[in-house]
């Protein structure tokens, strides 16, 4: 396996009193799950690519249990797969994709719905602005920082819904989904074509207009679903 390179340096746990403390197994745990989250989302450790426990713990700087507590979350997700005798990266097949998009489009639809029913009003402007932010970017052909506001934006709809599992369940399915995308349209064009369904749902949330808010979001999940399975044919990134 290749050595992942940026994943985030290690930093020791410290008291109150700023002395140095051993960081306990729930913390090692969560701590090596998000790093090796962000390493996959960011591509830095690519789809297909077998893990060896023994390096990344290596790595990360922590023994092997938490790292292979922390697959074992990551597989839940649905990032990695356990197979006889390795676990790999997830491969962005045209099934797990498609997978991945329906179960995305659940979720958004009912976390946009109880956004427009919950939402306070500093929630709803912001998600006005992340749409208008993501909009700009597009327009500017800036693929990084659109993706930032991009991922934002739904996150401030899933906080504005006001549901912790909600909220929980989404964000395994945005980073399912988009890891998926963003490895499926690899050296393509960008062209975000479904953004415009951005300003669409921040509209519908501000009027707490609940149906049209999820009718809205489904669409979205639907249309970049569309694009991005379109790539083969167009070279083009939605």
């Amino acid at each position: 396996m290749a050595r992942p390179r940026t994943l985030p340096p290690r930093e020791p746990a410290a008291a109150s009193t700023g002395e140095l403390v051993p960081m306990d197994r729930a913390s090692l745990t969560k701590r090596a799950t998000d790093m090796i989250r962000q390493a996959i989302v960011s591509g830095t450790l690519p789809p297909g690519q077998p893990i060896s426990l023994r390096e990344l713990a290596g790595i990360l700087g922590v023994s092997a249990t938490p790292v292979r507590e922390a697959l074992f979350q990551l597989s839940a997700i649905g990032l990695v797969e356990f197979l006889p005798g390795q676990v790999r990266i997830v491969a962005p097949t045209a099934t797990a994709f498609r997978d991945a998009f329906e179960l995305r489009e659940a979720l958004e639809g009912m976390a946009a719905r109880l956004a427009a029913e919950r939402r306070t009003a500093r929630e709803a402007a912001e998600i006005r602005s992340l749409a208008l932010l993501s909009r700009d970017a597009a327009k500017a052909d800036d693929v990084e920082l659109f993706r930032q506001h991009d991922v934002r934006f739904h996150h401030a709809i899933a906080a504005a819904a006001h549901s912790a599992q909600v909220q929980r369940y989404l964000a395994n399915a945005l980073d399912l989904a988009l890891t998926l995308r963003n490895l499926r349209t690899v050296g393509k064009r960008f062209n975000p074509s479904s953004v415009s369904l951005h300003l669409a749902i921040a509209e519908a949330i501000a009027r707490q207009d609940g149906a049209e808010a999820e009718a809205m979001a489904r669409e979205h999940v639907r249309q970049v679903y569309r694009g991005v399975v379109a790539t083969a044919q167009s070279g083009a990134e939605s």
